[in-house]
């Protein structure tokens, strides 16, 4: 069991509550469509410099439009479309990288946010069920959708805190399924 904070602010945490789980989510769900926008736009940086190539042959049916009488224009079009897919990459792998899951032994915390962060936290004690799902391709890759459903808060509602593709989600409900033990049972 670790004790130290690595992934969310140490700050948050009390003298005597130690980190059990720490993690952020699998960089598929964030990243694959962000990385077929990055293939495209390289694609499109390729197309945006292909004139500046030494000795380049022609892109067929590109090429006419690139030396046509609006080539300069198609050229800064694809240009564009480098910046704007990099720009997607770039906003959600920091989206991924600031989404941090983790469970003390008193409560457990989700961190999300890039330049606004916001925190959710629930005790343990108030965890009354841990739902696991993972579909064929989620389970093929290591990853599932963790469900913790909490006891009625205030107005009679009840809240669930939903963590999305966890690594490991078997080791990670055991881990809390642990501390629920040790929190909620009584001793004897």
């Amino acid at each position: 069991m670790a004790n130290k904070a690595r992934l969310i602010p140490a700050k948050m945490l009390s003298s005597d509550e130690r980190v059990i789980f720490e993690t952020r989510p699998s960089a598929w769900l964030y990243m694959k469509a962000a990385s077929l926008a990055e293939i495209i736009g390289l694609i499109s940086l390729i197309i945006f410099l292909w004139k500046w190539f030494p000795d380049a042959p022609s892109i067929p049916y590109l090429s006419d439009f690139l030396d046509g009488d609006y080539g300069t224009y198609v050229q800064y079009v694809f240009g564009a479309l480098f910046v704007i897919c990099d720009i997607f990459f770039m906003y959600r792998w920091m989206k991924w990288g600031s989404t941090v899951y983790a469970a003390t032994d008193e409560r457990i915390i989700t961190q999300k946010g890039i330049f606004n962060k916001t925190y959710e936290d629930i005790p343990v004690t108030m965890i009354t069920n841990i739902d696991l799902a993972q579909s064929l391709g989620k389970r093929a890759l290591g990853y599932g959708t963790i469900v913790f459903s909490t006891q009625g808060m205030s107005g009679g509602r009840k809240a669930d805190i939903v963590w999305e593709a966890v690594p490991n989600p078997f080791d990670v409900r055991r881990k809390i399924q642990e501390v629920m033990d040790v929190r909620v049972k009584p001793k004897g």
